[in-house]
């Protein structure tokens, strides 16, 4: 077993040695400045602000003739550091030497007797948890169906509009709309922890399905999504008007185009007063009843709108279509509990019309997990078979052949490594159950950074440049797979990954769920609601004389894996309590004058009430704190290519959220990953963390 940091000698701190990197094997590479990340407060609230690129223009880029003030990051020496000598640095309080690494880049490194090899036999693992992570839902046409759940009545039902979010930009990175977010998105509100957006669709995408599916995903880089000013104002008119008609609310339009020509010389207060109260709260009646207006109201509100709102085309080219986001939920879902199954999938079954519904986008995660056994018990053989009436030597379909269990020792004589056996859909059967000593806890998982790359690739082999020293370090493998990599407390070679694709290994598991979901094509003459051709599967996008290609009905579109305590630390990227700077603006603004005398004095009570690494040292200190490795796909379904009887959330969650959760336990996933993993003992994965926000 791992001994524990607070064992260590005093020579163990001799590894500090501060020394340049000579060897090369670290790299120097620019640090990125990730403008998404910048904190919400930090924004500037304007119409038709001013772009974060020219602001990080402005800020960053070398000014000429400006001073040389000495080496960049970049070219300060690498200090190589193990995580004992810090941890006694810590104990002893030593502050000259940490005030010294503050001006060094630091290479942790973690003592090999604090780490466990992945394929070590005291380790059980564990990847039976999921959780839906984020969702994403576009309506198909003009209308609120994205917000509506498939129900005529519930009392519990609230959507609240806010037409007070000028200012926000649609955030999700991953995903798909069928059109450019870019000058198109408009926030209105919140609903069921879920936030409310109108996008204003090319008429040409909604009418084209085929337009629609070719348009980028969200991970493409695009502009600015608000509406600009004059836009907004367009918008919020007219759910002012169809608001007005609905007998139960009190709203009215005294002029339903403005009171001028000029935008510039009229507020929306003159024109109505749907803006009078901070927020409009709607029952269900009045959704469903806002929905059909919006529906038979845009095309004539459109022709009669004045000259000076249609002169450049925007208006009449365009349709509002109802956007539902919902992100950083962790709920869990799949679960292994029959009863549970069917009552998540009838609530599915119940959330919304999916026939409405063109586009889902949803991260799918799984948690990955182990923890160190002290024996392990054998699981009677009559009890397996009571279970499984078939039973393999392999879970590979095309080489597997039947075993008979009471003939088949439990362990290897040569090895005394478990036989495994596998069940008809060729998932690993236990047949020990680990027994651990009370109180132990789970180890922590980061992914190896150097190494990860292979599996994304069906080349293996070493790459030099997978030593570059940086934050986020791009690669590129043959099928142009990019891969982001994030280093974790200045371990370097440990720590997170996002991609834009899934792991290879999850290609047949797509396949098959794209085989039963996406529809047949139909020759010309059948009729389209033949009830006996609902069920026919096709593979998408096979040539056909008879019909268009039909688009696959589900994307893998990316992926990312990160420990599950990022969910304990932080809300988000940006709001990481070490990262927000808060130390050095109450050193800087000492001086400060006017309104940034107060945000001065803001910055130095949050620090004296609690300084930055305090508050995130309290976050991590629970005892069961997570530490598990969450590994996400990113799907994207295109519900127009799926089978008719397949296009309700019942058949969503069933046959296609619920077999993807489940792939990574898979042994064609797991036993894949898992050499790619760094496992830590329990009270590691919290010790690196707890000593390098202090020095972060």
């Amino acid at each position: 077993m791992p001994s524990s940091v607070d064992s260590l000698s005093d020579s163990d701190f001799d590894d500090i040695h501060f020394q340049d990197n000579q060897d090369g094997t670290f790299g120097d590479s620019t640090s990125p400045f990730n403008l998404d990340d910048v904190p919400p407060t930090q924004e500037v609230d304007l119409d038709d602000a001013v772009s974060q690129e020219a602001i990080f223009d402005g800020l960053f880029l070398h000014q000429e003739g400006a001073k040389d003030d000495g080496p960049t990051w970049e070219q300060t020496p690498v200090t190589n550091l193990k995580l004992s000598a810090l941890e006694r640095m810590h104990r002893t309080k030593d502050r000259s030497t940490a005030i010294k690494l503050l001006h060094r880049r630091i290479n942790l490194s973690i003592d090999s007797d604090l780490k466990f090899a992945t394929d070590d036999p005291k380790l059980l693992w564990d990847g039976s948890r999921h959780f839906l992570d984020f969702i994403l839902v576009v309506s198909g046409s003009l209308g609120l169906q994205a917000f509506l759940p498939k129900t005529l009545s519930d009392h519990n039902f609230t959507l609240t509009l806010n037409f007070r979010m000028q200012s926000h930009q649609f955030r999700p990175k991953f995903g798909k709309l069928g059109f450019d977010p870019t000058g198109s998105m408009m926030a209105i509100g919140t609903g069921n922890s879920t936030e409310l957006w109108l996008g204003f669709c090319p008429i040409s995408n909604v009418e084209d399905i085929t337009l629609a599916n070719e348009s980028p995903l969200l991970s493409e880089k695009h502009g600015d999504t608000r509406l600009t000013s004059i836009r907004y104002r367009m918008a919020v008119m007219f759910l002012a008007f169809v608001l007005a008609k609905i007998p139960a609310l009190p709203i009215h339009v005294m002029h339903p185009y403005g009171t001028h020509e000029d935008f510039h010389q009229w507020k929306l207060d003159d024109a109505t007063n749907v803006c009078a109260q901070r927020t409009i709260s709607l029952r269900l009646q009045d959704a469903i009843a806002l929905d059909h207006l919006i529906k038979s109201e845009w095309d004539d509100w459109v022709a009669d709108a004045p000259s000076h709102w249609t002169a450049d085309g925007w208006l009449q080219q365009h349709a509002p279509l109802s956007i539902a986001c919902r992100y950083g939920q962790n709920q869990p879902i799949a679960s292994s509990d029959q009863h549970a199954l069917r009552v998540e999938a009838r609530n599915w079954n119940m959330e919304r019309d999916y026939t409405h519904i063109r586009y889902l986008s949803m991260a799918v995660a799984t948690d990955i997990g182990c923890f160190p056994v002290r024996k392990w018990r054998p699981i009677p053989v009559d009890e397996i078979l009571s279970v499984h009436d078939f039973l393999y030597d392999s879970p590979d379909y095309d080489v597997r052949q039947p075993i008979d269990l009471p003939s088949l020792p439990p362990r290897d004589p040569a090895t005394n490594k478990e036989i495994n056996i596998y069940d008809e859909d060729g998932r690993r059967v236990p047949r020990f159950i680990g027994v651990a000593a009370p109180g132990t806890k789970p180890c922590g998982l980061l992914v190896n950074l150097e190494t990860i790359p292979q599996l994304f690739s069906s080349y293996v082999g070493h790459d030099e440049h997978l030593d570059i020293d940086a934050d986020i370090i791009d690669l590129d493998d043959v099928h142009d797979t990019k891969i982001n990599v994030y280093p974790q407390a200045f371990l370097r070679k440990y720590g997170h990954v996002q991609a834009k694709s899934v792991l290879p290994h999850f290609r047949p598991f797509v396949n098959k769920v794209q085989s039963r979901i996406t529809r047949a094509r139909h020759a010309p003459s059948h009729d389209a609601d033949d009830d006996d051709d609902d069920e026919d599967v096709v593979v998408a996008d096979v040539p056909s004389h008879d019909s268009q290609p039909i688009a696959p009905a589900i994307l893998a579109s990316a992926c990312q894996f990160y420990n599950e305590i990022s969910h304990r630390v932080r809300p988000s990227a940006a709001l990481h309590d070490v990262q927000q700077g808060r130390i050095t603006s109450a050193l800087a603004g000492t001086y400060a004058q006017g309104a940034a005398k107060h945000v001065h004095s803001a910055c130095m009570h949050t620090c004296n009430v609690g300084l930055p690494h305090k508050r995130y040292d309290d976050k991590i200190k629970l005892s069961n704190v997570p530490r598990a490795l969450r590994l996400e796909n990113i799907y994207i379904l295109q519900l127009d290519s799926m089978i008719p009887s397949k296009r309700n959330g019942n058949s969503i969650y069933i046959d296609v959220v619920v077999p993807l959760s489940r792939a990574w336990s898979h042994p064609h996933v797991a036993d894949a990953l898992r050499p790619h993993l760094a496992v830590f003992a329990a009270h590691v994965s919290i010790h690196y963390l707890l000593h390098m926000s202090r020095l972060g």
